[in-house]
């Protein structure tokens, strides 16, 4: 073995320094686990708000025609054509 008697070890000190990366380990992996939950319900807020707009129903009043000049919509514009 040793015939001087003196043994070489990490002490205090590199148990402080492993016992601190293993504390900031668990810290990172806590706020990422965290930051993931939270991007995705975001992203699942996000689908089903896309799958509402896809399932409701087109606005049948005549609001969603268009209207030009004239006050007219486009459909009886089209009837006055004034070339044919």
């Amino acid at each position: 073995m040793n015939e001087t008697g003196v043994q070489i070890t990490a002490g205090l000190g590199g148990f402080l320094v492993l016992f601190g990366l293993c504390l900031a380990l668990w810290f990172l992996g806590r706020d990422l686990t965290r930051r993931l939950r939270r991007m995705r319900r975001a992203e699942d807020v996000r689908l089903q708000e896309q799958e509402s707009r896809a399932r409701r129903p087109p606005v049948q009043d005549g609001a969603a025609t268009e209207r030009r000049e004239g006050g007219q919509p486009d459909e009886a514009r089209a009837d006055e054509d004034p070339i044919g």
